[in-house]
């Protein structure tokens, strides 16, 4: 049996690293299995949040034959994880949050109106603070092209999401790598510690996500031959703080 063990520590910053630490054989395709279920429980995440509601147009004229002001970048008032009031996050408060906003004639925020709160005052005046901080249009124009002052009408979803290792946690998955290179019998052996709901989701439901890939490297024995493995992989994390 191939055996690693991955140790992943992160520090309370948005980077992390990885390195294999000890390894009779290295596991083909060890880092990639981290990787893709991390990939899978955050696009099902973003994903839930995209489909809980519809979009509505982003701008409206003021005028016939007028053109509303446009986003300089289309996610500039997308709100980052940092922009959750950290009371609201202790509390629990999400929602969805509709709002106006009027843009003058040189192409910044005047107003900020909620015209459908999320429940949460401090999630709506968030809303607008970001607003007010990075929104930044082309201003709307009239019929001769002159810019006027215009609306744009747009939502913000506050989802609470937790980092993908929450915390100090272990992951012990096995596989096996056949000599053709394809990935059978992968079981998720152990999932404890302060794991995500939707990174926890996806190794008991699919353990080794996006292992079976196009011309990917096998074991060989010392002949040369390609041969079969057991891959007895173990991902252990651990979180510490960062001194300020």
């Amino acid at each position: 049996m191939a055996f690693a063990m991955l140790k992943i520590r992160l520090m309370k910053t948005a980077s992390f690293a990885v390195a294999a630490v000890a390894a009779s054989l290295s596991p083909v395709h060890a880092q990639d299995v981290v990787q893709d279920a991390m990939e899978a429980a955050s696009e099902a995440a973003e994903l839930a949040a995209e489909n809980a509601i519809d979009r509505p147009s982003q701008t409206t004229a003021q005028a016939d034959n007028t053109s509303p002001p446009q986003l300089i970048e289309f996610n500039l008032l997308q709100n980052k994880p940092a922009d959750y009031p950290p009371a609201s996050w202790i509390a629990g408060e999400e929602g969805t949050v509709y709002y106006e906003l009027t843009v003058g004639e040189d192409g910044n925020v005047r107003a900020c109106d909620i015209i459908d709160s999320s429940g949460f005052a401090a999630l709506d005046a968030k809303t607008c603070e970001i607003a007010f901080d990075r929104g930044q249009f082309s201003a709307a124009t009239d019929e001769e092209g002159n810019p006027v002052a215009g609306v744009h009408r747009d939502f913000q979803v506050w989802t609470k999401r937790e980092p993908q290792f929450a915390g100090t946690s272990r992951i012990h998955v096995q596989y096996t790598l056949t000599a053709q290179g394809e990935v059978t019998d992968c079981e998720a052996v152990e999932i404890t510690g302060n794991i995500g709901a939707s990174m926890r989701d996806t190794m008991e439901n699919e353990p080794c996500p996006g292992m079976n890939r196009a011309n990917a490297p096998i074991y060989r024995d010392a002949a040369g031959n390609p041969v079969a493995k057991r891959v007895d992989l173990i991902i252990a994390v651990e979180v510490e703080d960062v001194p300020e």
